[in-house]
């Protein structure tokens, strides 16, 4: 008799368990650094309010920032994304998501956080956070920089539940059984893919949608408290060609 396969748990990372959005974050700590300078502010606030206006596609958001960040060498970019987690990022993750991830394990599921998220940073919050594994936006390396050559599909909308599915599928698991936790409209996709949506500090029409459809409405606002370097800041990478960000 074959052994019934564990649920899945997947988490969303920004304003879920993250208070804010890790790329902005990490902006304005290069920002508060003086590691950008006036062009490349004037062109992410740009960005910024096409994006919200539905005038950007996210793949040209995606593409952009990839760009910039490879205006450095790596090992560079690798330095400022560490400090960057440190001082802006890992003070603010939940601390509700801690232990919502924490509960998950407890019962033997498989947590996984699902993000459009960078690679690095997402896998600095999944070992700071106890998770088992990440799903999130991936771009090779070449002659020691990052490209834009984003993975297919982005881990956004349809592209999350596609990954997300393949994922579970990859594992033998039926989406219907597992968990998301998210915030975003963004997310609906896979939100009515499971079969345990969870909106958590959602935006107003995400909402309207779960109060009408009887899922759980959560509010996550209490700092985890991480104040020193966590196990996630002295991660290494081995840095080549194959490394991704």
């Amino acid at each position: 008799m074959e052994t019934e396969k564990p649920p899945i748990a997947f988490f969303d990372l920004d304003h879920t368990l993250l208070d804010g959005a890790n790329g902005n974050l990490v902006v304005k700590y290069m920002v508060k650094t003086r590691r950008v300078g006036a062009e490349a502010i004037w062109k992410a606030v740009k960005f910024t309010v096409l994006y919200r206006l539905n005038r950007l596609p996210r793949e040209e958001v995606y593409r952009w920032t990839f760009q910039e960040c490879g205006k450095y060498p790596i090992r560079e970019l690798l330095r400022l994304l560490d400090e960057a987690y440190e001082f802006f990022i890992m003070p603010r993750l939940f601390k509700e998501g801690e232990r919502c991830i924490a509960e998950h394990k407890s019962k033997g599921h498989t947590t996984v956080i699902a993000t459009a998220a960078g690679e690095y940073i997402s896998e600095k919050v999944r070992v700071q956070m106890g998770a088992d594994d990440k799903i999130a936006a991936v771009a090779p390396v070449r002659d020691g920089r990052l490209t834009d050559e984003l993975n297919r599909p982005l881990p956004y909308g349809e592209g999350k539940k596609i990954l997300a599915l393949s994922y579970a599928s990859d594992r033998g698991v039926d989406l219907k059984d597992c968990y998301f936790y998210s915030d975003s409209m963004a997310d609906l996709p896979l939100l009515e893919a499971v079969g345990h949506p969870v909106a958590v500090n959602p935006q107003r029409k995400l909402r309207r949608i779960a109060e009408d459809r009887g899922w759980p409405v959560l509010r996550w606002n209490t700092p985890a408290g991480y104040t020193v370097p966590s196990q996630a800041h002295e991660l290494s990478f081995e840095i080549g060609e194959e490394y991704s960000l």
